[in-house]
């Protein structure tokens, strides 16, 4: 089973109103043969990670309607997983494509994609080259991970993990089947301060957190003072990626823990990885800061198609020119990595 892209998750995000015709997303699932080709029709941007916000403007200014678009992807989820909920099949790209042709759709889009979607350039589709970083997992362990890493670099991190050992609470490693319901309303309190600060919009609802637990692929890292919860990091796992999620910290114990972000999110997950020899830990969009700690930048591939075809020409030339650039930022970038030459 898929990790995200499985019936289970896909109807706790939409059965819990996270994503629904309400907020803007329309399940439009395209079915054969007892797969699932993923798809919504959207009336928004929000909660798709790759942005197209200068696409929706430029139709804006020249009086046409960007929306309802057609896109396939896992809803708040800026991940690289499948968009079937079985095998890879052409005949449901070919019949999403006709689908959309026939409906008043401004454009069609597949998002975190990986290299089977490039027979999508036959159906006119261009590709767009996005940045994440990634942890690639080739160490025997954390302490073979901290040896590789230049003296500065492997000096802050031990400091920070320190300190964290030091912090007068507990953390601990706990599969979301075994956690109460209480104790889910608490991290989903958890989950609203981080958007609180972020001045964002809340995609997840109660009963999405409520429904974790239903999950066998999913855990937690929580942070105990006595016997509160007082921060999040929430985590998917599969046989062989760990994907991170949310984190969140109540705002009375921000400032006392300044380190417990990079730990719960980071460190901890990292070490995970190393332990039960998974291949790659991502840590969710965006996020230079991961560099500094030695996840290399990745490039993440979307295709898009836009029907207006005078539009589709100048935003694809225009896409084409930012991947360009956008592969030699990622060979500089590399020249950041912590790691000794």
């Amino acid at each position: 089973m898929h990790t995200f892209a499985n019936s289970h998750f896909l109807n706790l995000i939409e059965d819990s109103g996270s994503a629904s015709p309400e907020r803007g997303w329309e399940a439009t699932h395209l079915t054969a043969n007892n797969n699932q080709l993923i798809s919504y029709i959207k009336s928004h941007s929000y909660g798709e990670y790759i942005f197209d916000w200068a696409w929706a403007d430029l139709y804006h200014r020249m009086g046409l309607e960007y929306y309802p678009k057609l896109i396939h992807a896992i809803p708040f989820t800026p991940v690289n997983n499948s968009k079937f909920t079985q095998e890879f099949d052409t005949t449901l790209l070919t019949k999403s494509f006709d689908m959309y042709q026939n409906l008043k759709l401004s454009s069609e889009h597949y998002y975190f994609t990986d290299n089977s979607y490039y027979c999508l350039k036959d159906l006119g589709f261009f590709k767009q080259i996005t940045t994440q970083y990634h942890f690639i997992n080739d160490y025997a362990s954390f302490e073979d991970y901290l040896s590789r890493l230049k003296k500065n670099k492997r000096k802050s991190i031990k400091k920070e993990r320190k300190a964290c050992h030091l912090y007068d609470i507990e953390i601990k490693k706990t599969c979301a089947s075994e956690l109460t319901k209480d104790q889910l309303k608490q991290i989903y309190g958890l989950y609203l301060t981080t958007i609180d600060k972020k001045s964002a919009y809340a995609y997840l609802t109660l009963d999405f957190f409520l429904g974790l637990n239903t999950l066998d692929n999913c855990f937690f890292h929580l942070a105990y003072k006595e016997d509160s919860i007082i921060a999040m990091s929430l985590f998917f796992e599969s046989k062989t990626k760990l994907y991170g999620r949310y984190w969140g910290i109540h705002p009375l114990h921000q400032s006392k823990y300044e380190f417990l972000h990079f730990e719960m999110c980071y460190y901890m997950a990292m070490e995970y990885c190393i332990d039960n020899r998974l291949e790659v830990f991502e840590a969710g969009a965006q996020g230079e800061q991961k560099l500094y700690r030695g996840f290399r930048p990745i490039e993440i591939e979307s295709w898009h198609h836009l029907k207006n075809p005078q539009l589709h020409h100048a935003i694809a030339n225009h896409v084409e020119n930012q991947n360009i650039n956008l592969k030699k930022y990622h060979e500089d970038l590399k020249e950041l990595l912590p790691f000794k030459k």
